[in-house]
């Protein structure tokens, strides 16, 4: 499947390295110095796209270059090759790059990147919140320090929904979503992100989960009101389908009951607490805060979701 920016914002051609440079820092893509290995030749080119959290850049030099970037605490960087070699070091480790491969940079990485003259790479720009907030909500289990991916490059699949993804966002006309549409598509690429490169986020033992686009509305509007009670009927209101249409959907689609379904993803926003906010001294007032009034069962529900007592969730953050 072939990768292509093929709607975006503003496009380019014909000219210099030092301008596709400058019009990459002032999209915040990262302060950085551009150094030429060859002789000046106005055939770089950009393209630019914003699509919701997300900054994607199509764009290549001309001539070979060295780009040396110092470090960026507040963004990730997703790079893929779609044409000649480039030569990426961080931290001492080197990986080259050809067509079809990708990387993804992780915050506070010094990069010098080594581009050949018909280099041409796409780079997607992702936020540090927005990433972080999508690995909770996708139910993966993130360290108190950051989400940190290996250095490590990885070939595209030529197939799946990770490919099916990221051509959806390359190819879809401006103005042709909504924000929440915009806000949809971001995060599912930046769940397939964390199922195709390795980092140090696992998934918590949670149920089934499903795109259908109904059981992402029952999660969303869950997750909305993580901390109400929230009835069955309610959602089969949500949904505009009768009860027990819901049972059948959530029983096709994910293997369990609705209240089941709820009760996971409350299970998840405790075990986030708990891991997360260094404040909490006391398993029982979150316990409570998502509606666990039954102690006992809470503590035993918990156990066979997570795979820990809450109390070990709690006792590893204040270690």
């Amino acid at each position: 499947m072939t990768i292509c920016l093929t709607a975006c914002d503003h496009e380019v051609s014909g000219i210099s390295a030092q301008s596709v440079s400058s019009f990459l820092m002032s999209k915040h893509f990262g302060e950085h110095e551009l150094i030429q290995k060859s002789s000046y030749l106005a055939q770089a080119g950009i393209k630019f796209k914003s699509f919701g959290e997300l900054s994607i850049s199509e764009h290549s030099f001309g001539c070979e270059v060295q780009m040396q970037t110092p470090m960026m605490s507040d963004i990730y960087h997703l790079q893929v090759m779609l044409e000649g070699e480039s030569l990426v070091q961080c931290h001492g480790k080197s990986e080259h790059l050809s067509a079809g491969d990708a990387l993804i940079v992780s915050p506070n990485s010094p990069l010098i990147s080594h581009y050949s003259a018909d280099c041409r790479k796409l780079v997607i720009r992702i936020p540090v919140n927005f990433m972080v907030q999508t690995a909770r909500e996708f139910g993966y289990r993130i360290s108190k320090d950051s989400i940190v991916f290996d250095f490590e490059k990885q070939p595209l699949p030529t197939s799946g929904s990770f490919i099916s993804l990221l051509n959806d966002i390359l190819q879809q006309p401006q103005g042709s979503l909504c924000e929440r549409g915009l806000m949809y598509y971001s995060k599912l690429l930046a769940n397939a992100i964390f199922g195709t490169f390795a980092s140090n986020v696992n998934p918590v033992n949670i149920a089934h989960t499903s795109q259908h686009r109904l059981v992402e509305r029952i999660r969303e509007h869950v997750l909305s009101h993580i901390t109400q009670d929230i009835s069955i009927d309610h959602l089969a209101e949500i949904c505009q389908i009768s009860r027990k249409s819901l049972y059948n959907l959530c029983d096709r689609e994910l293997g369990m009951t609705p209240s089941s379904y709820v009760r996971c993803l409350k299970l998840e926003g405790v075990h986030m607490e708990l891991s997360q906010n260094e404040r909490i001294r006391n398993v029982t007032e979150v316990a409570m805060k998502y509606g666990f009034t039954n102690l006992g069962r809470f503590s035993a529900q918990y156990r066979e979701h997570i795979g820990e007592l809450p109390s070990q969730t709690l006792r590893s953050i204040t270690c």
